[in-house]
């Protein structure tokens, strides 16, 4: 009994304690979910409108807008494009799979706006930007082992969620999983800079 008792004591002392407020972590793996979300709207408007899926000159002008704002918030330019060329290719995986799957559907149902859906994703990636920082300190500092930082991601995979959607969330939250893999979590692996 003993026994039982100190080992209990020593895995509560152990666990990260969170406060009642939303962690930045929780917070941004939340808007990243929302913004995955409307990928199939926007597979929908492209299939509609006849677009392609892979527009680079489009991508290339987010990526400079969103590497110029996240300089501003203490990001370097490459942990930026790291994070938004995740969420681009993404939101990728989560379009052909839409686009395969449910062409007959969409071809039935109103074509969403495509202008409205990029509305909200803007106003989506500008939440976000702000909390990629700090997100990225939370997890280093809640998690100092590479397998706790990794499960604490592997609990934002909702089981329920197609397999698809699943890995488009891990490509989508790359740079945490190498966050984990990087010091000072693991001690092994080249830092990202972002700590």
């Amino acid at each position: 009994m003993r026994y039982f008792i100190l080992t209990f004591t020593l895995l509560v002392a152990i666990q990260p304690h969170e406060s009642s407020a939303t962690s930045k972590l929780d917070e941004i793996f939340s808007l990243i979910k929302d913004r995955l979300n409307l990928a199939s709207d926007v597979a929908a408007a492209k299939l509609k409108t006849c677009k392609v899926i892979e527009d680079l000159p489009r991508e290339a002008d987010i990526l400079a807008n969103v590497t110029s704002q996240g300089t501003t918030y203490g990001l370097t330019k490459e942990a930026v494009q790291t994070f938004y060329k995740a969420q681009m290719e993404a939101n990728k995986v989560i379009q052909y799979n839409a686009v395969v799957q449910n062409a007959v559907t969409f071809n039935r149902n109103p074509t969403p706006d495509l202008a409205e859906i990029r509305t909200k994703i803007t106003a989506l990636d500008n939440k976000i930007l702000p909390l990629v920082k700090p997100a990225v300190s939370e997890l280093g500092d809640l998690y100092k082992t590479r397998e706790g930082c990794l499960e604490a991601i592997s609990k934002q995979v909702d089981p329920a969620q197609s397999d698809y959607f699943k890995t488009a969330f891990l490509r989508a939250t790359t740079l945490f999983i190498e966050t984990c893999l990087s010091p000072p979590i693991c001690s092994t692996n080249p830092n990202l800079g972002l700590h």
